[in-house]
């Protein structure tokens, strides 16, 4: 239901490797299909295809360069309840509920999978994630896998794993946030469910707590290392495949380039250039154009500009992994998208990173902090500042290395991460949903499980306990001070008496002798 194009990939690689497997798939998505699969089908609800690609009408560099959010707070609101109207007024989707097919598995994208728990509710089958967002803890945090906010970065934000106090409180105020609006988000969305499934289907949370599996998107190597349950496995890379020979126009281009070779240069599908300000393409065109390297520009349309330098080329479409393994790519220009990252870490390629909206930010301060990468900021981005970063990271052999190492962490693994993800989805099949993966944990809200009730009550109790003490302390100071000061007075009026004796007696002397005068 959620995200860009993108999030098809891992959800096509995972289907090629079911249907090989003799599995059918059906796969609901916005956006139309890219080719025919045997033993795959492929449903489009037109109502959710159209609200998807309205809603993708954003001039998301435009805003970025402003300072400003790319995805307005209440627009990110909004998109769970919208989309989800959207795809279940469509008559595609209703006439498929009304079909009565039968599924062992209904497997949903952990990036806004609410809506889809209506099918689940109607099929009564398991589900299972594949969250393709690897830095959106939800997905694992809600299935009871820790994510403290402490090490556990916003995934919208440049924070690392690594945080002071003033990150860690700022980190936690956006994890606060977003949950506060994704409660806003489900509260309507819960109400568009029960208006098309009827009013018992369950509350959103308690059906998301019953997750049979989840499929990360990570992999140490590229996201952090996490403490996750049993029913989680990483299976970054999913998608990544060793570069073929490229076509002999394009294979003929570079290899003009000599010995400089090539700059890559991708702003993703989220990230439309063609929506990109004039201003920001002239800037690209001014920093590439310096470069002794040849230069592959993927770009939705060409902005009206006809004075395109000798060394650029522009194409709508291009072959990423296979430029990416290619000998004489230099440097990757990108967005930051979490494909893109493992792909060029896969390949072993530096980047330069010039995040935009989502996870991009996360996943470039993570590739910086790593080696491999230099970070630009679109609102202070000038063409100069952009063709150093590229000069540097051609240069600089550090980079190279940095993501080498990187590359053979990626590529250890004893197996493939589809093989991975294939095993775990028909072992959750095998053992219908295999509910004994799942941990108590997950039926605990934020405070239980960060055993926040229980420090809270040691607190008060530590607080009565002091309040007792303090009071019994004073108790007997105030009791042992009046029986000092009762001592002390004792002997004060013994003293007096005896004085007062001594004085009477001098007194009655002092009398006897004057009167013997």
């Amino acid at each position: 239901m959620g995200g860009t194009k993108s999030h098809k990939i891992p959800f096509l690689e995972l289907a090629r490797g079911l249907i090989i497997r003799n599995h059918n798939i059906t796969l609901i998505s916005p956006f139309q299909p890219d080719f025919h699969l045997e033993g795959l089908e492929e449903i489009i609800p037109e109502g959710l295809a159209a609200f998807v690609r309205g809603y993708m009408t954003f001039d998301l560099v435009g805003a970025r360069m402003k300072g400003e959010e790319p995805l307005p707070y209440m627009d990110i609101i909004r998109y769970g309840y919208e989309a989800c109207e959207a795809f279940l007024s469509d008559i595609e989707t209703r006439s498929f509920l009304r079909s009565g097919r039968n599924y062992d598995l209904i497997i949903l994208d952990g990036a806004y999978p609410e809506c889809a728990f209506g099918l689940v509710y109607r099929m009564k089958v398991p589900f299972m994630y594949i969250n393709t967002v690897a830095f959106y803890a939800s997905p694992t945090s809600g299935s009871g896998s820790p994510a403290p906010f402490s090490v556990t970065p916003f995934f919208a934000r440049s924070f690392t794993d690594n945080m002071g106090f003033l990150d860690r409180s700022v980190n936690a105020f956006w994890h606060l946030g977003s949950l506060l609006g994704h409660g806003i988000s489900v509260t309507i969305l819960q109400t568009v469910l029960r208006r098309h499934f009827g009013p018992k289907m369950p509350h959103v949370y308690d059906m998301a707590k019953n997750v049979s599996f989840i499929l990360q998107n990570g992999h140490y190597s590229v996201t952090y290392s996490r403490p996750f349950l049993p029913n989680v496995a990483e299976v970054a890379c999913i998608h990544c495949k060793e570069s073929k020979k490229l076509h002999a126009d394009l294979e003929e281009w570079i290899a003009g380039a000599g010995e400089a070779g090539f700059v890559y240069v991708s702003m993703g599908s989220s990230v439309k250039t063609n929506k990109m300000p004039l201003a920001a393409h002239r800037l690209f065109i001014d920093a590439l154009k310096r470069l002794p390297q040849r230069v592959l520009w993927k770009q939705d349309g060409d902005q009206n500009m006809t004075d395109i330098p000798s060394n650029i080329r522009l194409y709508k479409w291009l072959p990423q992994q296979d430029l990416l393994g290619h000998p004489k790519i230099k440097a990757f220009v990108t967005h930051g998208g979490l494909l893109s990252m493992f792909e060029t870490v896969y390949h072993g390629v530096p980047i330069i990173t010039i995040p935009v909206f989502c996870d991009h930010d996360a996943n470039a301060a993570k590739a910086e902090v790593d080696g491999y990468a230099r970070k630009l900021d679109l609102q202070y981005l000038t063409s100069d500042k952009l063709y150093k970063a590229i000069k540097d990271v051609i240069v600089e052999p550090k980079y190279k290395i940095h993501v080498k190492n990187r590359q053979t962490l990626l590529r250890d693994q004893k197996e493939s991460p589809l093989e991975r993800a294939i095993y775990w989805t028909e072992y959750v099949i095998r053992h219908k949903g295999a509910y004994h993966l799942q941990s108590p944990a997950k039926d605990l809200n934020f405070f239980q499980y960060y055993m926040l009730d229980v420090a809270l009550t040691f607190f008060v109790l530590l607080l009565t306990s002091l309040a007792l003490i303090s009071y019994t302390l004073r108790f007997s100071f105030i009791c042992l001070s009046n029986y000092v000061q009762s001592k002390r007075m004792n002997k004060l009026i013994d003293k007096s008496s005896d004085l007062l004796k001594r004085s009477t007696k001098l007194i009655d002397e002092s009398s006897l002798k004057k009167k013997k005068l």
